[in-house]
């Protein structure tokens, strides 16, 4: 019998093997839920302004979705496009945060900087608008809605893109980066919960 069991180091390196696959698994578990997470995305455009309505549906409870939504310090670590962002002033209800980026869609990609204006309504809101960037306007309200032990999370967005962002973007362009960065969001939500 002692003549089949396995040398130490090959048995040292089948449990590194196993779990490697357990970590790869249970990362593509996390990305198929935070996709079907998103329920529906839908964008209008009428020649100026584009118009986008997002409904997820996050299996984590509203403060854990709240804590992930407001954590502007950190979301460079999570979402994708994001490359720096930091709170530049703080006060009991609003936040002024500044980001930069690269927003990448097939062979193209738009690099971005943006100061936004987040008004916090604890527990329910998160209002944000454009005070300085790379758009000429961008403006969106989340709202926060618990669902038994998850959180419903509807996002709305109106967005005025400048001339050089206006030759890229277009509704599919969009639905890429929502669909990018909210399953991102989401993976992040999911692995706090756990």
């Amino acid at each position: 019998m002692d003549s089949c069991r396995l040398p130490p180091e090959h048995s040292s390196r089948r449990h590194w093997r196993w779990l490697a696959a357990i970590a790869l698994v249970q990362a593509l578990c996390c990305h198929a839920a935070a996709e079907s997470a998103i329920r529906s995305i839908d964008i209008a455009y009428d020649g100026r302004t584009y118009v986008c309505d997002v409904v997820m549906l996050a299996p984590v409870p509203r403060s854990l979705a709240w804590d992930v939504l407001t954590d502007f310090e950190h979301m460079a670590q999570w979402v994708p496009n994001v490359r720096q962002s930091k709170v530049a002033q703080r006060s009991d209800q609003a936040v002024t945060v500044e980001q930069r980026g690269v927003v990448k869609y097939g062979l193209v990609s738009f690099p971005y900087a943006t100061e936004r204006r987040i008004e916090l309504h604890l527990p329910s809101t998160i209002h944000s608008t454009q005070t300085k960037g790379s758009l000429q306007r961008v403006e969106s309200l989340m709202t926060l809605e618990s669902v038994g032990a998850a959180t419903r999370l509807t996002y709305h967005l109106e967005l005025v893109p400048s001339r050089l962002a206006g030759a890229v973007m277009s509704t599919d362009f969009l639905e890429h980066e929502l669909a990018e960065q909210f399953g991102a969001i989401i993976d992040e939500m999911t692995r706090r919960a756990h």
